[in-house]
């Protein structure tokens, strides 16, 4: 049986999705709400941001910065997490 080689771009794709598997994986654990509301909030806002320019880098091929497609997709990427944190922020004052 042979193993498959792969070369730098495969490499690095492979390990781009391992990091937003855990990313992922490390949301879910967050959910069990093992800390407070705005500390669970800031860091979901983290996670999302970074998964979102990792995704816009590497699978969706926007990482040049002529692309409107790109500059629009990276503005969603600030407004959400800032939602995240405004959510979390509320509920850490109505709780």
């Amino acid at each position: 049986m042979k193993i498959m080689q792969m070369d730098g771009q495969e490499r690095q794709v492979t390990l781009v999705w391992l990091g937003l598997v855990a990313l992922t994986l490390g949301s879910a654990w967050l959910g069990e709400g093992l800390a407070s509301i705005g500390i669970t909030a800031a860091l979901v806002a983290m996670i999302v941001a970074i998964k979102g320019l990792l995704v816009i880098r590497y699978y969706m091929g926007l990482a040049g910065r002529g692309s409107r497609l790109g500059q629009v997709m990276r503005l969603y990427f600030v407004v959400v997490p800032l939602l995240i944190l405004l959510a979390g922020g509320a509920g850490a004052v109505l709780s």
